[in-house]
């Protein structure tokens, strides 16, 4: 198994730019190109949220067909800045495991070692996050069904505050719903989530947490400054293995840069010094 999370790619409308400047489309093109391109295709691609910028069509229409160049399968959650109307009837076509009921957004993937379970932590007119009753039921009934199987959870909003002053008051308002499933379920070992745009891990009893960055701009982490920062600093991705029985993930780079190359012991150790 090999999974690629991307996550809050930002999609704008055709034409137009993320904050009068940023190419969004662009930059979330040439994504799409790097992961088509990697050596070992990925078995699927995650896209963890905010899939586009103000929710409306036209940037949909633009994420979709950017998007549907991707020749991996597609998983995809929304996230805050996401309308869920919208972003059911353009991206199901991508991603038929979202269904067709804008309310109730939530799906399995069973395929792997390690069951995906994929959920809406999203709330309408609302930068924060927030998990429904039948969100939580439905995430319990998964994990009593599945009790012997190592499980990850996708979601947009991080259930829990990570130090970070200017993200942590939008991170999931209840998310100590989702923790509590992590203290009853052993094999609950796994929360991934987009939204802050950084790449930031924590501990939660048996099971890692992690935000991931953004496809092309980033939040800066800061633990007092509350002010809504953010910069170019360079973007990537999280890929997820399995190795024998356990899940290994590692960050890939998304800026392009020079290499690689081959190890060659006598440029590294020559021989004749000058």
């Amino acid at each position: 198994m090999l999974l690629a999370h991307i996550s809050d790619t930002h999609f704008r409308s055709q034409n137009q730019k993320l904050y009068g400047f940023i190419d969004i489309n662009a930059g979330n093109a040439d994504v799409a190109s790097q992961l088509n391109a990697l050596r070992e295709r990925p078995d699927a691609v995650i896209v963890s949220g905010d899939i586009v910028n103000c929710g409306r069509p036209e940037e949909y229409q633009v994420a979709k067909q950017v998007l549907g160049t991707i020749k991996s399968p597609l998983y995809l959650i929304p996230g805050n800045h996401d309308d869920k109307e919208q972003f059911i009837e353009y991206l199901r076509p991508l991603c038929p495991q979202l269904g067709n009921d804008p309310q109730n957004i939530r799906y399995a993937v069973d395929d792997f070692a390690t069951r995906l379970l994929f959920i809406d932590s999203s709330l309408a007119g609302q930068s924060k996050g927030w998990l429904t009753e039948e969100t939580v039921a439905w995430l319990e009934a998964q994990l009593i069904a599945g009790a012997e199987r190592p499980t990850a959870v996708f979601m947009h909003h991080p259930p829990l505050r990570l130090g970070n002053a200017q993200m942590d008051p939008i991170a999931c308002e209840n998310g100590h719903l989702l923790l509590n499933l992590i203290e009853r379920f052993p094999a609950l070992v796994r929360i991934f989530c987009g939204h802050n745009h950084s790449l930031t891990m924590t501990q939660y009893r048996q099971a890692t947490i992690a935000t991931i960055p953004g496809t092309v701009h980033q939040v800066p982490y800061h633990f007092e400054d509350s002010r809504p920062y953010y910069d170019m600093s360079p973007p990537s991705c999280l890929m997820h293995r399995q190795v024998g029985a356990q899940w290994v993930s590692y960050q890939h780079s998304l800026v392009h840069y020079a290499g690689p190359w081959l190890y060659d012991a006598s440029i590294s150790c020559p021989t004749d010094e000058l």
